[in-house]
């Protein structure tokens, strides 16, 4: 495997990725079915993966810009992202990898 070497704020946009959709599962799984849910909870689940999907298109913008993905592969640079998310201290929000 590829040792990349990745920008500090590029493993930390990944770990707000992460964090977004931790909140929206753990949204999921303390209000049940989402057939079940009033307009309150659903609008609340809606933010949540709005929020979600705005950390992703952000995240890959700075992939995009990075040049990383185009010099060492799209799979490559995932792996080196989720490995550098376990290694780094946790964020608000986010869980300590176990």
């Amino acid at each position: 495997m590829v040792d990349i070497e990745l920008p500090r704020g590029l493993v930390a946009l990944q770990l707000s990725v992460y964090a977004a959709r931790l909140r929206l599962v753990e949204h999921v799984r303390a209000n049940g079915p989402v057939r079940n849910w009033n307009p309150g909870t659903d609008a609340e689940g809606a933010d949540l993966q709005d929020a979600c999907e705005v950390s992703q298109a952000v995240l890959q913008k700075a992939i995009d810009e990075s040049g990383l993905e185009q010099k060492h592969g799209r799979r490559a640079l995932r792996r080196a992202l989720m490995a550098a998310g376990q290694q780094m201290p946790s964020q608000p929000g986010t869980r300590d990898p176990a």
